[in-house]
């Protein structure tokens, strides 16, 4: 029994290790496309973790959030992200406010200190949580690094659904998710927010020919 909560244990920690390397990919990419794809990627490696934990808990809730997870943010909110970049027609690539050099670094950094922030927690708790958590809590907080260090208003709509990401692996991987009603209803409101937030970067695309924020805050002064 000990052997296979190991194995299982070590699983989930590849599933989350290589979420976070997409997550580096997100940040370390001037390729929106690209960004897209590794926001899918790790959609589907955290469904399958859920899928995992679902398993090796016996708790079937779970197992419904994981369908709705992989239609949802494998599938929905990629194809419409792929959608609303054909339609707007966006030439640049991704512009940051930092280089990619020292955007990496400075998430290399922010991942030492969601590690630390969290060793007096994790050495408490079940052996899923044990790597997931500080992985987990990186995500977000790499997620909220790409929101105010990217240009484009699309790659906010990234940032913000990076972050609902690691907060929803936080709470599978210490609490095995929320009930099913709350989870549910963050689902709705997630895809909800992506589909208005989408429909305004297409409208300030017609509007004024761009969606970088640094020009749309010049045309506000």
């Amino acid at each position: 029994m000990t052997q296979q909560i190991i194995v299982n244990s070590r699983t989930i920690d590849i599933l989350a290790v290589l979420m976070l390397i997409t997550t580096i990919i997100l940040i370390g990419t001037s390729r929106l496309r690209t960004c897209i794809w590794a926001y899918a990627c790790r959609s589907f490696m955290l469904t399958l973790a859920s899928g995992l934990i679902a398993y090796f808990s016996g708790i079937h809730h779970i197992y419904i959030t994981t369908g709705i997870s992989l239609a949802l943010k494998v599938i929905v909110i990629p194809g419409f992200l792929f959608y609303i970049v054909k339609k707007i027609n966006i030439k640049k690539e991704v512009e940051s406010y930092i280089n990619y050099t020292l955007s990496l670094i400075l998430a290399c950094g922010i991942i030492l200190i969601a590690y630390y922030s969290t060793q007096n927690i994790i050495q408490f708790e079940n052996t899923f949580m044990r790597h997931c958590l500080p992985i987990a809590l990186s995500i977000t907080l790499l997620g909220f690094f790409v929101m105010i260090s990217r240009k484009q208003a699309i790659t906010h709509i990234l940032g913000l659904i990076t972050m609902e990401d690691g907060m929803f692996f936080a709470a599978l991987s210490t609490s095995y998710g929320m009930p099913l009603i709350v989870e549910l209803g963050l689902f709705f409101d997630i895809l909800v927010s992506v589909i208005i937030m989408g429909i305004y970067v297409y409208r300030i695309k017609e509007s004024f020919d761009t969606i970088d924020t640094d020009s749309l805050r010049e045309l506000r002064e």
